[in-house]
């Protein structure tokens, strides 16, 4: 089984990926909370055999706090130390995700035996400094995350115990204090902002990974159920979407995520 997460389509193209090499099935975690109230608990039943992955983007040098809730009100059945691996998709780095992630997993009750980072095109761009990849910086990240996924795959269907991961530089500084701040400060809808360009075309409702967007006279409006993952930004096709400050920035959603937009559907 494997949950994932994601807003831009590259964590959802690495677990659709892994379904396949696998032949195991795919949980949308947000689909999943999106039908639960906050209180809820979500119940799975595992086969023994059955491995448990967990695919998401890194946000901030970190998992994104949907995934962390998750598994904070997960709940599965015939349980047996399945083999548990994750898979975080990033720009770059991935901080202490190994360490954050699996100390959430213990106080579940579940083990995690494997790791992967999986460098994919930058999609953050709300702060100074922060922007896409030129597309041949992009197209090069794509075709490079082809043969690392199959590798991946390989060492997952081997049940290996193994962490293939880049941490970066200063990694305890980056999870531990800016990753706390980020979320503190930044993961708010409230900086969100729409232009006159807006053209009530609906694409940032219908690809918001929370159902947090919603038009109102043709506008879109922010429920305050945010993860930052900058879909919407992303998506608009006047650029008429801006967080805290105006400007123009790349755009980037994974391929296969904007073939599914053509046909209108997540």
């Amino acid at each position: 089984m494997i949950f994932y997460f994601s807003g831009t389509g590259n964590s959802l193209w690495a677990a659709r990926q892994m379904a396949a090499i696998t032949q195991e099935s795919l949980v949308s975690i947000s689909e999943q909370l999106n039908k639960k109230t906050q209180s809820e608990a979500t119940e799975f039943s595992l086969h023994p055999k059955e491995r448990i992955g967990f695919v998401f983007p890194i946000h901030s040098w970190g998992p994104p706090e949907i995934v962390l809730h998750f598994i904070r009100n997960i709940r599965l059945k015939d349980y047996h130390n399945n083999y548990c691996y994750f898979i975080a998709t990033c720009g770059d780095d991935i901080g202490c995700t190994r360490h954050i992630l699996r100390k959430v997993l213990q106080e579940a009750g579940i083990r995690l035996h494997a790791g992967f980072s999986l460098q994919m095109p930058n999609t953050y761009i709300a702060l100074p400094g922060f922007n896409t990849d030129p597309e041949r910086i992009e197209q090069k990240k794509l075709q490079a995350a082809g043969a690392s996924i199959l590798k991946i795959g390989r060492s997952v269907c081997r049940k290996s115990f193994t962490f293939e991961i880049h941490t970066g530089g200063i990694p305890r500084l980056k999870s531990y204090l800016i990753r706390p701040m980020f979320k503190h400060y930044l993961v708010k809808d409230k900086y969100f902002h729409v232009t006159d360009a807006c053209i009530s075309c609906g694409k940032c409702s219908r690809i918001c990974p929370t159902d947090n967007i919603e038009l109102q006279n043709g506008r879109p409006v922010w429920k305050g159920d945010c993860t930052a993952c900058l879909a919407c930004y992303h998506v608009c096709p006047q650029q008429a979407i801006y967080f805290l400050k105006e400007s123009k920035k790349g755009q980037y959603l994974h391929p296969d995520l904007l073939e599914y937009e053509k046909k209108g559907k997540r």
